[in-house]
């Protein structure tokens, strides 16, 4: 990695996945599986096995599976420079298959979940060309401080800025506290990525029309709406009009767990939009090739095995 023209710095969270090794049920005596997980984790992993330098910054705990996640980490594809180290136990989430869904639990309090903010945020922003922040840890409870002053830093050294929603009822006590947060965030934005679902927990309408009244009324930026396998939205905002929008319909995939879709989606699009590549087709189909990858599988998909990534970047 160059030390003067660094690509991307993706800020957030690092988890511990557990999910039952049968698929399904959950019963005294029953065995997991276990991979190392989390949104900004996610979207780091895809990034850099898509080909652009990738750096993470997270926290880890120093307990036995942060450890060997620490570990991990180190030996793949992304820059574990800024990972902290914290004295705290690993935040843990369990997959649970109900019926024809899936629910999760988690035992984030009193764990390192998050990240550690930087004593000098320009200073860490300042050597990269994109910078993408998560939603999961915009509550004031997690990051919130963090995340808007990395994204104010990203602005004034003119550093993209990428930022998925990521809304979690549980997180927030009121969509309006959801919705009031984002407002900060958003207005530095230059790639931003939202499910429908993110925009139903602020309670706003789950289309292009609802999203705009998050963003200043003079904005620009390029924003991707998915919801499932249904079609995704892309649009490119000016000055606060939609100047152009298109839609692409996700390929058919066998469905493991829609765990990390929307993850991939936005580490694939911005591997691709560091690479480059413009054309809003175009990126809302690589994301939602990968989106599509990504819920084949339990745990992390191995990129090297996605033909349908090969040749543009």
């Amino acid at each position: 990695m160059s030390e003067d023209h660094l690509s991307v710095l993706v800020v957030g969270d690092t988890t511990i996945d557990l999910y039952p090794a049968d698929g399904r049920s959950i019963a005294p005596g029953s065995k997991f599986e276990w991979h190392i997980g989390g949104t900004a984790t996610n979207v780091a992993r895809w990034v850099a096995s898509l080909g652009s330098e990738t750096s993470l910054v997270t926290n880890i705990g120093t307990d036995t599976v942060g450890e060997i996640a620490a570990q991990h980490l180190a030996d793949g594809p992304v820059d574990t420079t800024h990972v902290t180290r914290v004295d705290a136990t690993s935040p843990l989430t369990l997959y649970v298959a109900t019926g024809d869904d899936e629910d999760w639990n988690a035992w984030v309090a009193g764990s390192c979940y998050g990240f550690t903010p930087p004593a000098d945020p320009a200073a860490l922003v300042g050597p990269y060309e994109w910078v993408h922040l998560e939603g999961v840890t915009l509550p004031t409870a997690v990051n919130q401080r963090g995340v808007r002053g990395l994204a104010e830093a990203a602005t004034a050294n003119g550093t993209g800025v990428s930022f998925d929603l990521n809304g979690r009822t549980n997180q927030w006590a009121t969509p309006d506290a959801y919705r009031q947060a984002l407002p900060d965030v958003l207005q530095h934005c230059d790639l931003i990525f939202a499910g429908t679902d993110d925009l139903a927990v602020a309670s706003i309408d789950r289309t292009p029309a609802g999203l705009l009244e998050l963003l200043p009324s003079d904005h620009s930026a390029m924003v991707f709406i998915t919801d499932g396998p249904a079609e995704t939205t892309a649009m490119t905002v000016d000055d606060g009009e939609i100047i152009e929008q298109v839609t692409a319909t996700p390929p058919a995939a066998t469905v493991a767990t829609t765990a990390g879709a929307g993850d991939a989606f936005a580490g694939a699009v911005l591997a691709a939009r560091h690479a480059g590549i413009s054309d809003l087709e175009e990126l809302a189909t690589i994301g939602n090739a990968a989106g599509a990858a990504a819920v084949s599988t339990t745990g992390p998909f191995d990129t090297d095995g996605l033909d349908a990534m090969d040749g543009p970047f």
